[in-house]
C-alpha cells in the first residue's frame, strides 16, 4: 500500500488505521474471545437494559420519512378447510437508516472524504444512487460484544442534560486513561432524550441540522489511542454546529473512513443512566447485532447492555 500519510496533505493529515487489518472490518478486528471475556467479567447484577428509541412515526416532524408503520392485515386469517376461529395481525416497517431518530449502527461505507472511503478506496467504486453498496457494508460488520464504559457527561458537570450544541470534551473523558483496552467501548449520555429536542427550523439553531450535542472533534486523540471498537451516543455522534472550520462533520469522517470504527447513534440512555447512577462501576456488558442487510449502509439497532 502506497504512503497515504503523504499523499494527503490536507485535513485530518493522518490516515490512522488504514492499511492495519487485511479486510473490511476495521477496529471490530480488535473483538475477539479476550474483549467477550472482559464483557462478561463486567457484569454483577446481572440486570439488562434496552437501549434503542422507539421507532414513532409521529418523529416526522424531525426526521420525515424516518420510519413509517402499515397495517397490512388484521383479522380472520385463512389456513385452508377448518372452521377454526384464528385471527392475526400483520405489518410492514419502513425505517430509514441514517437521521437523527432511529437508533442505528453506520457501516463505513456511510462515510467518505475528498472521495475516498475507509483504506483508501474510491468512495463512488464502492457506493453509488440506486444501488446496493459493494463494499464496507453492513455485511462486513460481524456482531459486537464487549466491554462498554458508560460516560454521563451531564452529570459529571452536576446537570441533567447538556444544552443541545454544548460539545462533549477531552476533559469528559479524561478518568478512562488507563481503564480502557483495546477493543472495549465508549458510550456517551448527553441528556438527549431528557430534554427537549432542538429542530432543524429552530430559530436558535446553530446549523441546518439544528443543534446536538456531540463529540468535539478534540475527542479523537482519545478515540484513537484507546483503541476503541465503537463509540455510542444519545445524539448523533457529531457535535452540530461543528467544533471545526475544517469539516461539517469531522467525527462521522476521523471514525469511519480513518480509523475504520463505526459509530452507533441515537440510543435511549436515561433508564441505563439512573441505574448507573447507583453504582461505582461505570463498566457493563454491551451487545449489539446488526441487520444482515446486503449492501446496506448501516441498521436499525436496539443494543443491550448487562451491568
Amino acid at each position: 500500500m502506497r504512503n497515504f500519510e503523504r499523499s494527503l496533505p490536507y485535513w485530518p493529515y493522518r490516515t490512522y488505521n488504514w492499511g492495519r487489518w487485511p479486510d473490511d472490518r476495521g477496529t471490530l478486528n480488535l473483538l475477539g474471545p479476550a474483549t467477550t471475556r472482559r464483557a462478561l467479567e463486567s457484569v454483577d447484577s446481572h440486570e439488562t437494559f434496552a437501549l434503542g428509541a422507539p421507532l414513532r412515526a409521529d418523529d416526522a416532524g424531525l426526521d420525515a420519512q424516518a420510519f413509517s408503520l402499515d397495517m397490512l392485515h388484521a383479522g380472520k386469517y385463512d389456513f385452508g378447510p377448518t372452521t377454526e376461529p384464528v385471527q392475526a395481525a400483520s405489518d410492514r416497517v419502513c425505517v430509514s437508516i441514517h437521521g437523527m431518530t432511529n437508533s442505528h449502527i453506520d457501516a463505513l461505507c456511510h462515510a467518505g472524504h475528498r472521495g475516498l472511503s475507509f483504506n483508501g478506496s474510491e468512495f463512488e467504486a464502492n457506493v453509488r444512487k440506486g444501488e446496493p453498496a459493494r463494499r464496507f457494508t453492513i455485511m462486513e460488520m460481524p456482531s459486537l460484544v464487549t466491554r462498554a464504559w458508560f460516560v454521563d457527561v451531564p452529570r459529571l458537570r452536576g446537570l441533567d442534560a447538556l444544552r443541545p450544541g454544548t460539545p462533549v470534551v477531552p476533559e469528559d473523558l479524561a478518568w478512562l486513561d488507563g481503564r480502557v483496552e483495546p477493543g472495549d467501548a465508549v458510550v456517551v449520555r448527553t441528556g438527549r432524550y431528557a430534554t427537549r429536542v432542538v429542530r432543524p427550523d429552530d430559530p436558535e439553531a446553530g446549523d441546518d441540522h439544528g443543534n446536538w450535542s456531540g463529540l468535539h472533534v478534540d475527542c479523537m486523540e482519545q478515540v484513537s489511542a484507546w483503541d476503541l471498537s465503537t463509540v455510542a451516543t444519545d445524539s448523533s455522534g457529531d457535535n452540530f454546529p461543528s467544533t471545526t472550520s475544517e469539516c461539517s462533520v469531522p467525527i462521522h469522517i476521523l471514525t469511519e473512513v480513518y480509523l475504520g470504527l463505526p459509530l452507533v447513534h441515537h440510543l435511549d440512555l436515561e433508564e441505563l443512566g439512573r441505574r448507573m447512577r447507583d453504582r461505582s462501576n461505570n463498566a457493563f456488558m454491551l451487545m449489539i447485532a446488526p441487520l444482515r442487510v446486503v449492501g446496506g449502509t448501516g441498521s436499525p439497532v436496539s443494543p443491550v447492555a448487562v451491568i
